[in-house]
C-alpha cells in the first residue's frame, strides 16, 4: 500500500487565500475594524435605513455562522468509533488517546478531551444537551488531498477548479439585498471566499469598535488633509468615466458603513454596552474574542444574516499531533461554547445556526512523526438551540479503507450544504447547489 509522505503536500496549506476578483475592496481606511466589499454596479443606497430595514423587516430570520477549523481536521482523534478501538490502536499506535470522553447518551463514539473545555462542558457538554449534531466521515467522491483544492470545492459548493463565487455569496445574490453590505460579515480581518458574491455588498470586520476612519501613518495635519481628501473623493463624481465614479461610490458607501456602526464604537477603551459579552469568554482567544463581537452584532438591527470566521490552529498535523490538536480543539470548544451561552443569554439563541467544517480529514494510518497526513472522511458539526443533535452521519469503517488507505467517505458536504439551504434558510438548494437534487437531504435542523 502507497504511503502518503508526511511532507509532500502542504506547501498549498498557506497559499489558500486567492485574490479576489470580480469586485472591487473598499475600505481599507476605515481602520482594522472594517473593510466593505462591492461588485462595481452595486447601486449606493442609504445603508443605515437599508440594514434597519431588513431587520425590521424579518426581524427572526434565521443566521448562518460558517466556521472553519483550516489544516484538516482529523475525525479519528476528534470523534474515535469505540467498536473499533483495537483497529485504530494497530493503524495509530502511540498516538492514540486513553482519555477519551464519553458522549452523554451516545455509545458509539467518543470525543477528544479538548471537547469538554469551556463553559457548561465544551463541545461535549452541549453535545449532552441535544445542541450538537456531529457529521463524521464527511467529504466528497474521489476526494483531492490537496489544502487548496479541497477548501476552494467546500468554499464554492462545486467541486472544480474554475473561479467561482463562494456558496452563500451566491445565496446572498439571490436573497440578500442590494445596499446592505453587513447582511454578510467575515470575521477574519479579510473577506472570506465563501462570502465572496457576484453583485450582493458583503463585509469584513474584526472589530465593531474600530469601523472609523483611520489611515495608517498620518497624524495631526497630515491626517486631517487626508480626511478631507477622502471626503472629497466621496462626493457625486460627475465624471462619464467609470473609474472616478465608481472610485466616488466606493468611499460613499464606506463612509455610511462606518456611520452606521458609529454608536457601537469602543469609547475610553471599552466596548459599547450593547457589545458587551453576556457571558465570560475565554481570555487570550481571539476567534472567541470574535465570536463576542458576532453576538454583539447579531442582537443589534444590522440586517446580518451570513457570518463566517476561521478558528485558531493549525489542524495540518503532520507533526506532534496529540499536542497540536489538543491546543486547536481546546480554542475551538471554549469559543464556540461560549458564543452559544451568549446568544442564548441575549435571546437570539433559536435565530442562529453554526456548521463548523474543515476541508479533508487525515488518514487512518499515523506517519513517522507522530502525525497523520491527508486524507478522506472528515468531521464537521451543526451547533445550535435548532440543531438537530446526536450523531447525523453514518461513521466511516476503519475495515474497509480505499485503495490509498483512506477512509471511505459516508456524507458528501454538499448534501449538507442542500439541506442547510432548505431547511435553514428556507430556500431551493438548486438555486446555489448545482444538481442538488442528486445529493439527497440529510435531516440538520429540529
Amino acid at each position: 500500500m502507497p504511503k502518503f509522505s508526511a511532507h509532500r503536500a502542504c506547501d498549498d496549506f498557506h497559499e489558500t487565500r486567492r485574490a479576489i476578483t470580480r469586485r472591487q475592496m473598499i475600505g481599507r481606511s476605515v481602520g482594522a475594524g472594517l473593510s466593505v466589499y462591492m461588485a462595481a454596479n452595486t447601486p449606493l443606497g442609504r445603508i443605515l435605513e437599508a440594514a434597519e430595514a431588513s431587520a425590521a423587516g424579518a426581524p427572526n430570520a434565521p443566521v448562518l455562522v460558517s466556521v472553519f477549523l483550516p489544516g484538516g481536521c482529523d475525525l479519528l482523534s476528534t470523534l474515535a468509533p469505540v467498536q473499533q478501538a483495537g483497529k485504530l490502536a494497530d493503524l495509530r499506535g502511540k498516538i492514540v488517546r486513553n482519555d477519551m470522553v464519553a458522549l452523554p447518551g451516545e455509545s458509539r463514539i467518543v470525543a477528544h478531551p479538548s471537547l469538554a473545555t469551556g463553559l457548561n462542558g465544551g463541545i461535549a457538554g452541549l453535545f449532552g444537551q441535544g445542541k450538537i449534531g456531529f457529521l463524521p466521515g464527511i467529504d466528497y467522491t474521489n476526494p483531492d488531498l490537496s489544502h487548496f483544492h479541497s477548501r476552494h470545492f467546500w468554499e464554492t459548493g462545486l467541486v472544480t477548479d474554475k473561479a467561482a463565487p463562494g456558496w452563500l455569496g451566491r445565496w446572498l445574490d439571490r436573497h440578500g439585498v442590494k445596499d446592505n453590505p453587513l447582511q454578510g460579515m467575515s470575521l477574519n480581518g479579510g473577506l472570506s471566499p465563501v462570502l465572496e458574491s457576484g453583485k450582493a455588498p458583503v463585509a469584513a470586520i474584526s472589530s465593531p469598535g474600530d469601523a472609523q476612519l483611520y489611515m495608517t501613518g498620518l497624524w495631526g495635519d497630515q491626517a486631517r488633509q487626508a480626511n478631507e481628501t477622502w471626503a472629497n473623493l466621496g462626493k457625486a463624481s460627475s465624471s462619464s468615466r467609470p473609474g472616478p465614479r465608481a472610485a466616488s461610490e466606493a468611499v460613499r458607501l464606506t463612509a455610511k458603513v462606518a456611520n452606521q456602526l458609529a454608536p457601537y464604537q469602543d469609547k475610553d477603551g471599552k466596548p459599547a454596552p450593547a457589545l458587551v459579552p453576556r457571558v465570560a469568554y475565554p481570555e487570550d482567544n481571539n476567534f472567541a474574542e470574535s465570536l463576542a463581537h458576532l453576538a454583539g452584532m447579531l442582537s443589534l438591527p444590522l440586517g446580518v444574516r451570513i457570518a463566517t470566521i476561521d478558528a485558531p490552529g493549525d489542524f495540518d498535523t503532520h507533526d506532534n499531533q496529540p499536542k497540536e490538536l489538543e491546543e486547536a480543539l481546546a480554542g475551538v470548544s471554549a469559543g464556540l461554547a461560549a458564543f452559544q451561552a451568549d446568544l442564548e443569554a441575549r435571546g437570539l439563541a433559536d435565530r442562529v445556526l453554526t456548521l463548523v467544517w474543515s476541508e479533508f480529514g487525515r488518514r487512518p494510518e499515523a506517519n513517522d512523526s507522530n502525525g497523520t497526513d491527508h486524507g478522506a472522511g472528515g468531521v464537521a458539526w451543526v451547533q445550535g438551540t435548532r440543531a438537530l443533535g446526536g450523531v447525523l452521519s453514518e461513521y466511516p469503517d476503519l475495515g474497509r479503507l480505499d485503495r490509498q488507505g483512506n477512509l471511505g467517505v459516508t456524507l458528501d458536504f454538499r448534501r449538507v450544504y442542500s439541506s442547510l439551504l432548505e431547511q435553514w434558510l428556507g430556500t431551493g438548494a438548486d438555486e446555489v447547489i448545482p444538481r442538488a437534487g442528486s445529493f439527497g437531504r440529510l435531516k440538520l435542523v429540529a
